[in-house]
């Protein structure tokens, strides 16, 4: 593999889109590096529950099969020391559209004007005023959106991250029960 063809970026998880490509479920993730740049890179079996705002570094490498070539995801993790961005309760009034389009609403109860991408853009419900939960960041020099989710989209997103964790604390549990079970065990003695 080239050396061009491997990449490693630390940044936000900003989106995740469940889909399946030939039979089988993959993610495509949108990435945002701390410089503000976006990627999308595609991840087949998560080894890490999975969230909007998480920080994490990403190894990734670029498939040139079937198609258009992709960038593919060799190993996710989460970036522990940093602050993971969460998504805020926002109440959006209006989007202005032009050369670069705006998005006005109300955040913490203060009112705010700033950018957002197309594909942000793209989730935001037509009938004004929605209250969603967006994701802001810093992008460049400015504060800006860089994901919009329902309230249903958002709720779903915690109850999974909530029984994935309890299922590795149940799974966890339970190895240790059986590695004591079988401490305690005496095995027969081959002759």
């Amino acid at each position: 593999m080239k050396r061009d063809e491997l990449i490693e970026v630390a940044g936000y998880l900003i989106s995740i889109t469940p889909r399946t490509r030939r039979g089988l479920m993959e993610y495509r993730l949108k990435i945002m590096s701390l410089g503000g740049g976006f990627m999308s890179a595609y991840l087949h079996e998560p080894k890490i529950p999975l969230r909007p705002g998480l920080r994490v570094k990403v190894k990734a490498f670029l498939s040139r099969q079937l198609g258009s070539p992709r960038w593919v995801i060799e190993k996710i993790e989460p970036i522990k020391d940093e602050k993971d961005l969460e998504p805020e309760p926002t109440l959006v009034e209006e989007v202005v559209r032009g050369a670069y389009p705006i998005v006005c609403g109300k955040r913490d109860d203060k009112a705010f004007s700033m950018p957002a991408e197309e594909e942000v853009l793209s989730k935001i419900p037509s009938n004004l005023p929605q209250r969603l939960y967006c994701i802001f960041a810093e992008g460049g020099s400015q504060l800006k959106i860089v994901e919009a989710l329902s309230e249903k989209e958002y709720e779903v997103f915690k109850k999974t991250l909530s029984m994935l964790l309890e299922i590795d604390r149940d799974s966890l549990e339970s190895e240790k029960i059986v590695m004591k079970y079988l401490k305690e065990v005496e095995l027969p003695r081959l002759p």
